[in-house]
């Protein structure tokens, strides 16, 4: 695909929120790098700066507008987290006929814009290969420890296993089993909570109906706010579509992150409890995947590390039984081979 052609059916998506306490040069500082050249790859009515309920990053992104141009600013009256704004820019963009692909990436400034042809690209590639666009690619960092530091590394590596475990399981049931061949040059678990993701139109449309949907799935988790990355991952694979991904760039020294570390455990327990209600993974097998991921963890032979791993699966486990109305057999202690 030449990226003249990827001008015409790519749009882009930055949602974006800053705190008002926050100086307003700073925030530009951060958001200009992200939006300053992305109309090299797609028209500039078709990149949106979507601001999350925050009026400090609306005054930046106009201030910002005024000098460089290149993009449109959507401002939601109410912030609705990253997935919801999101949401809320994929509707804006799919009243373009002519939008075939959508990229969506962090206001962060962790990655470059000029990977995102490599996603776009191999996002054509799939969908011309298996003759369908249920199709998601994403931006794989090289190190996720090193991009996000050992602790949080540990919990998103642990999760990425525990979500494409539980995605293999709803499969098998019915017969079917996950097309993984376009992540095969790098790993058999993708980088599912890479901030950098091209979806197609259809598989777009299953990422708001995730969010419209959790009403049914989860009732009282707020999934919009912390399940922007994973929920249209699962309902890609469920629907028999195909998760692919590229090597992109990760900045050494991300200048900004919006990662609440008290709230880790409510945030990662809440798409993980998403996940397997939506996969319908019984708890016995749930109780499992849970082991089988911990103890692939080098966090857990450290003895605060294993405690921190434990609180989060546990909580999940007592969510999922109130939801089905059965009871927790939460893991105590965790049994690993004596020798390796």
């Amino acid at each position: 695909m030449r990226i003249s052609e990827m001008k015409s059916i790519t749009g882009m998506i930055i949602p974006a929120w800053h705190p008002d306490s926050m100086p307003a040069l700073e925030i530009e500082q951060i958001m200009t790098p992200g939006l300053a050249d992305g109309t090299l790859f797609a028209k500039p009515r078709n990149v949106l700066l979507v601001a999350d309920g925050s009026p400090a990053t609306v005054r930046a992104a106009r201030n910002i507008h005024a000098r460089l141009g290149g993009f449109d600013i959507l401002a939601l009256k109410r912030n609705v987290g990253k997935g919801g704004a999101v949401a809320a820019g994929i509707r804006r963009l799919l009243a373009n006929s002519a939008i075939r692909f959508i990229v969506v990436r962090d206001h962060d400034n962790d990655h470059l814009v000029n990977d995102a042809p490599n996603l776009v690209r191999l996002a054509d590639h799939i969908v011309r290969s298996e003759g369908h666009d249920r199709v998601v690619t994403l931006g794989r960092r090289s190190s996720i420890h090193r991009s996000l530091g050992f602790i949080r590394g540990e919990f998103e590596t642990m999760m990425n296993d525990v979500i494409m475990d539980a995605a293999f399981f709803a499969l098998a049931r019915s017969g079917q089993t996950l097309n993984t061949r376009y992540v095969a040059a790098y790993d058999r678990v993708p980088d599912m909570q890479s901030g950098f993701k091209c979806y197609t139109r259809a598989t777009a449309k299953l990422l708001i109906r995730a969010l419209d949907d959790i009403g049914r799935v989860t009732p009282e988790l707020d999934l919009p706010r912390h399940g922007a990355e994973v929920p249209p991952l699962v309902e890609t694979l469920l629907a028999g579509g195909i998760v692919g991904e590229i090597g992109r760039l990760a900045q050494e020294r991300p200048p900004m992150t919006t990662y609440d570390r008290a709230g880790r455990f409510q945030v990662k327990g809440t798409v993980l409890t998403w996940t397997l209600q939506r996969t319908g993974v019984p708890l016995p097998t749930a109780r499992q995947i849970f082991q089988n991921a911990i103890v692939r963890r080098v966090m857990a032979k450290d003895r605060r590390g294993l405690a921190d791993l434990l609180r989060l699966v546990n909580d999940v486990l007592i969510k999922l039984s109130k939801y089905r109305g059965e009871k927790a057999d939460l893991i105590r202690q965790m049994h690993f081979a004596d020798y390796f």
